[in-house]
């Protein structure tokens, strides 16, 4: 990405921003000096960031295809999506059901961006939608006139649950799933609080004391799934979620410090 600003897009390339950070230990292109220079920081003194991002995005395409193949649901709610690429949910969702129907919500313009570069299976659709995900009645009215809020729909909150505090982040999060069809699925990932992740934390507060990303305890992102069933194994390190089957997790697996669940509702 340019550290020029596109016309109209409101992007603040002078504050790190935490999916650009994200994007940038991926190995992605879509960042900028500021934010290279906060997450080269990151790296140096706590490399594993590296292995979380990567297995973020892993886990974002096995969730997105296990809800489809196994699952049979057909529409995905995606909110803060970060800045999405070619296998995110829509393509890894519509890899396994052309005609599946994905809604990406987030606040930020340069995800918004991207996002509306990529494009739908002719059978599918994919919907963008610029907005604080906190609006509850705002973005599931918006998401009604793409997906059918009466059948199952998987609600991917990946990530991206550190913006707000943990008690904050489990209401809202049940706000969605409460008025979800049974049968409808939830998947979560978020950091969890290590003395590594800890030390990194304080580079990225003292770099932007409002919009830093906080870390969480397994209990705190545990919490999110209040009145749905967690599928085994439960709360685990990304790497031991949804498993092909016939495989084991990889070697070092429980070392991941990102940890989320995937759980289905009643």
């Amino acid at each position: 990405m340019s550290d020029s600003v596109r016309p109209g897009t409101n992007v603040m390339p002078t504050i790190p921003n935490s999916a650009r950070i994200w994007n940038y230990a991926q190995g992605g292109q879509d960042n900028y000096q500021v934010d290279r220079e906060l997450g080269d920081v990151m790296l140096t003194e706590f490399p594993e960031i590296k292995k979380a991002a990567m297995e973020g995005r892993a886990f974002q395409e096995r969730v997105a295809d296990y809800v489809v193949r196994q699952g049979g649901v057909r529409q995905l709610l995606d909110l803060g999506t970060g800045i999405p690429t070619a296998s995110a949910t829509h393509g890894m969702a519509q890899k396994a059901a052309p005609e599946s129907r994905v809604v990406y919500v987030d606040n930020d313009p340069v995800v918004l961006n991207h996002a509306s570069s990529l494009r739908s299976s002719p059978e599918g659709r994919i919907h963008y939608l610029q907005q604080d995900f906190r609006l509850v009645d705002t973005v599931l009215e918006d998401a009604a006139k793409t997906l059918n809020l009466d059948e199952p729909v998987a609600l991917l909150v990946l990530s991206t649950l550190g913006h707000f505090p943990p008690a904050e982040a489990a209401d809202l999060v049940e706000q969605y799933t409460s008025r979800l069809a049974s049968g409808s699925y939830l998947a979560v990932c978020d950091t969890i609080e290590t003395p590594g992740v800890l030390k990194m934390q304080e580079h990225y507060l003292a770099a932007d004391p409002e919009g830093a990303y906080l870390a969480r305890t397994p209990d705190q992102i545990e919490a999110c799934a209040r009145g749905l069933t967690l599928l085994p194994p439960g709360l685990r390190p990304l790497p031991e979620l949804l498993v092909p089957e016939g495989q084991s997790a990889p070697e070092g697996a429980a070392d991941c410090v990102q940890w989320g669940f995937v759980a289905v509702k009643p």
